[in-house]
């Protein structure tokens, strides 16, 4: 059969101006937020802690905006947009935890603190905290490969569902990973108390020996060096720091003054005080 190809007819069908992949996905709420949230786990995985961080942080702060104008509830299945913003404040917790530089607006850092507070002065008091706040935010992992039956149904054999295998691997690797942060970030509180100090005496403060801690030292730039969105490598610290002669030197990150968060959060209280004012009625 001949296939009769009519161009100027798909065109109609399809519409000249149809859309690219990424404008469909962000002219459905449901879907761009399903889209920040796995992505943003996705980065918190690889260690991409401020790519996740701002992926997170501006659909949350969307979302936050919506719910005050009342936006998001003319959306089909809005009922579980609070759940998933619960789970991503979360996320944002153990994020800005971790992460030394700053990475959220100051109103949804102000709801991880009002939510979480108690979970973070746990972690800072060496209490275990990491692990209730990724099991409540993270999502429900699965296992593509198909089950060994044959192997379930020996006797003797462990009763555990298969289902749980994909998700208790990945909080086991969160797990180790936020170990080696516990350290870090104890030595990360010294190194900013100082401009320079001995590798010796910084070693003290941490109960370590000095060999064993010259390669925490070398640890905490690793962990903290990610790939970010412009396929560079860049560093989530605030400082800067290097060793030469057993001696370390810490300097402060380099601090980009940026006023437009300030001014446009300026001019969103100013906008509330006008529709609060609007709103008010007086009887003459």
């Amino acid at each position: 059969l001949d296939v009769i190809y009519d161009s100027k007819a798909e065109l109609i069908a399809v519409g000249e101006d149809m859309k690219t992949p990424e404008e469909l996905v962000h002219g459905v709420f449901p879907a761009r937020l399903s889209l920040a949230y796995h992505s943003g786990v996705s980065y918190l995985m690889l260690r991409r802690y401020k790519d996740s961080g701002a992926m997170l942080g501006s659909i949350c702060l969307f979302m936050q905006r919506g719910f005050k104008t009342g936006q998001l509830r003319k959306i089909p299945g809005s009922e579980q947009f609070n759940k998933l913003f619960d789970r991503m404040i979360a996320l944002l917790a153990i994020i800005s935890h971790i992460c030394p530089a700053p990475i959220l607006d100051d109103s949804i850092a102000s709801i991880v603190h009002d939510k979480h507070a108690n979970n973070l002065s746990k972690i800072e008091a060496g209490e275990e905290g990491y692990e209730d706040l990724f099991v409540f935010a993270c999502p429900k992992f699965v296992n593509p490969a198909v089950p060994e039956y044959s192997q379930a149904l020996k006797p003797g054999c462990e009763s555990t569902p298969y289902g749980q295998d994909a998700y208790k691997l990945q909080v086991k690797q969160f797990m180790n990973e936020m170990e080696t942060h516990a350290t870090l970030r104890k030595m990360r509180s010294y190194m900013t108390l100082y401009t320079s100090i001995g590798v010796e005496k910084l070693a003290s403060f941490n109960d370590m020996k000095v060999e064993q801690f010259e390669s925490w030292l070398t640890c905490l730039k690793h962990k903290m060096n990610q790939l970010e969105n412009n396929n560079k490598v860049g560093t989530a610290m605030d400082i800067h720091y290097y060793v030469a002669d057993n001696i370390v030197h810490v300097d402060e990150a380099e601090k980009v003054r940026r006023f437009e968060n300030f001014f446009m959060k300026q001019i969103q209280n100013n906008d509330d005080v006008l529709r609060q004012l609007e709103a008010i009625k007086i009887e003459l």
